[in-house]
């Protein structure tokens, strides 16, 4: 644009002349021209929200948001405090299943007792009719008059009630001796004449000095109770025999029973076999001067080639018995 004054060039906007200094005077701004309002379609209302459904969704988020929030304030607690475990939620009690488990214990250990008392019933009543023990109540063992009782009843001494129970078992022509005693008990061997013994009777002394038949029962070796039918020799014989088949069947302290010193000391005495003893003879005697026997056997041991051992049998008040043994070369 130029100076109005003098003519000269000036810059657009310029209030001054750069040459003479005059005043330049602006154009007034053109008037702005509005445009003309152009008519709008109304846009529809939004449709009324579901006030119960953003209620739970408001509830939804802030119980969200309490949660993380707490969860991070526990995290930042415990993580500055070294050795303490966030807390846990407790385990919801289980009292019923536990009552539950108890009363069936209680039933289980009702049955098994209700259950042993019969077994232990059913099996006493069983031995006890194994037994056979007929012990006279009253009666005179003289005279041979006796009636069946109970275990209670008392003789006078241990012979009196041995024969009380022969006779009431009907064998009473039976013979018997003593085969073992000691302090308030005895058990004695009972067997047909001339024959050998067979039944095992025990007895024992009651608080008032008497005697009671306790037990009979059955033996599996008898000895010899010939009244004179066999001689000494059968007799020497008959024990070593005897000592050997307790021996075999592994009852030691019968088998030693049969024995005296110097060989009732020795362990053979009372040797069991344990299934080791295959066989056994009895082959033959020699007799002493002094009424005494030597024995001969042939003995297998474990599969082992026969053997031969002698017994030493002497005489004593029970009968023979073994006091020594020998290996036959």
């Amino acid at each position: 644009m130029q100076c109005p004054n003098c003519h000269a060039e000036v810059r657009d906007g310029a209030a001054f002349c750069g040459s003479c200094g005059a005043t330049i005077q602006q154009p007034a701004p053109a008037p702005a021209v509005t445009p003309p309002l152009q008519p709008t379609t109304p846009m529809p209302a939004p449709a009324a929200p579901d006030q119960a459904a953003y209620d739970q969704a408001v509830y939804a988020q802030q119980v969200a948001d309490y949660e993380r929030q707490k969860a991070a304030y526990d995290q930042a607690q415990y993580a500055a405090q070294p050795g303490q475990q966030p807390p846990v939620a407790p385990r919801k009690k289980k009292t019923g299943l536990v009552v539950t488990i108890i009363i069936i214990l209680v039933l289980l250990l009702i049955g098994c007792s209700v259950g042993g008392f019969f077994a232990y019933k059913a099996l006493k009543d069983a031995a006890d009719e194994a037994l056979e023990i007929t012990t006279p109540v009253t009666g005179d063992t003289e005279s041979g008059d006796t009636d069946e009782g109970n275990l209670l009843d008392s003789y006078a001494t241990a012979d009196e009630a041995v024969a009380a129970q022969l006779a009431a078992s009907g064998v009473s022509d039976w013979v018997y001796q003593v085969y073992d005693e000691g302090d308030g008990y005895a058990t004695y061997w009972a067997g047909p004449p001339n024959s050998e013994f067979v039944d095992q009777i025990y007895v024992e002394q009651n608080a008032d000095g008497t005697w009671s038949v306790i037990e009979v029962s059955s033996i599996e070796y008898g000895g010899d109770v010939s009244e004179g039918g066999g001689s000494a020799a059968d007799e020497a014989m008959s024990v070593v025999d005897q000592h050997l088949a307790y021996v075999m069947s592994d009852m030691g302290l019968e088998a030693q029973s049969l024995t005296i010193d110097p060989f009732r000391s020795d362990a053979a005495a009372a040797q069991v076999s344990a299934g080791g003893f295959d066989f056994y003879t009895i082959d033959g005697f020699e007799e002493q001067s002094d009424g005494t026997f030597w024995v001969q056997t042939t003995q297998s041991w474990y599969g082992g080639p026969a053997e031969g051992w002698e017994y030493y049998v002497v005489p004593t008040e029970a009968g023979y018995r073994i006091a020594n043994v020998e290996y036959m070369e």
